[in-house]
């Protein structure tokens, strides 16, 4: 079955020590590695022009990769674009390209390059981030460890609404469409995160926070425990959910393209490090659970165990 997962690890087979992870990592000078990211953004399976606009799809394809430098603990520094372009859509690209430039400058990341080429049908944006690192600050997903906390940086599921209701055409939601449309990296924190030793583990929430943790999970060889208590969606969230007939819980899990930070964190030390993430941010790193030994991922509500039925986020349409 053709699916992101199922492609990834044919790759993975032939070079398993080069992907895997949300970003490459190539060591340079000294004590320093380059960290290179690549997303591709396809007209009516990523974006529709209907409701997104050009400065809209510049600033997400930028962020996007962004995001996977930051889940890495880089600091990002140049962008290359590719793009392929309808004839018919000659003034929107236009107005992408401009509005990258200025996404660049505004994130403090240089575009160097890039390829344009003619499309015959639908818009094709592929973005590469080159950034870089302290290497003993890189963060991975495959290190995890037993009775490590699991913890999200950002919101869960708010781009899910957005997407939903951008596609219902519905006018309220505002908040929701903003965070589909236009996410922010979690750039400063996953820097900040990364120079943390106590952080073991870190990737960014992009296919939803269940099939992401699942990742991590299996890249590390542990299992992970989650109470659902934990999620605490906000009264503003449920009564989105509910305006859009959706579980609030399952929306949280498996909503994709948030763009948030999901990380592991040394169980002795989170308490300190949360204290220091709020005075920092202005915001929580929310512990959701635990890292456990075994496979898969366990839920509990209210110390219950309890099984949901999901069905995760797919670039394809599809179950990963």
């Amino acid at each position: 079955m053709l699916n992101e997962t199922w492609i990834i690890n044919q790759l993975k087979a032939h070079f398993p020590h080069t992907i895997g992870d949300d970003a490459a990592v190539i060591p340079a000078s000294g004590n320093q590695s380059y960290i290179i990211s690549k997303d591709l953004l396809v007209e009516d399976v990523h974006f529709r022009r209907t409701y997104c606009s050009p400065a809209n799809l510049a600033y997400k394809a930028l962020q996007v990769n962004l995001s996977d430098i930051a889940a890495m603990g880089g600091k990002a520094q140049f962008v290359l674009c590719g793009i392929a372009i309808p004839m018919e859509q000659a003034q929107y690209a236009q107005d992408f390209l401009a509005t990258l430039v200025t996404a660049c400058k505004d994130a403090g990341v240089i575009l160097i390059g890039g390829d344009t080429t003619r499309s015959t049908d639908k818009l094709f944006i592929s973005i590469s981030v080159i950034g870089s690192s302290n290497t003993d600050n890189i963060k991975y997903r495959s290190t995890a460890k037993v009775d490590d906390a699991v913890c999200v940086v950002g919101a869960l599921g708010h781009a899910h609404l957005g997407l939903i209701a951008c596609e219902q055409s519905l006018p309220d939601l505002l908040d929701y469409k903003n965070a589909f449309l236009r996410p922010k990296a979690k750039s400063d924190e996953g820097f900040w995160l990364a120079e943390k030793t106590c952080i073991h583990s870190m990737m960014d929430i992009s296919d939803g926070l269940f099939i992401d943790l699942k990742r991590l999970c299996l890249a590390s060889q542990v299992a992970a425990h989650i109470e659902l208590n934990d999620l605490q969606p906000s009264a503003v969230f449920k009564n989105g959910c509910d305006h859009l007939q959706l579980n609030a819980i399952n929306v949280m899990l498996t909503g994709g393209e948030d763009y948030g930070l999901l990380c592991t964190v040394d169980n002795a030390q989170y308490a300190q490090l949360a204290e220091d993430f709020k005075q920092k941010f202005g915001y929580s790193l929310q512990r959701i659970g635990n890292i456990i030994s075994g496979t898969d991922i366990h839920f509990t509500e209210h110390a219950v165990p309890t099984h949901l039925v999901l069905t995760p986020f797919s670039h394809f349409g599809e179950a990963p």
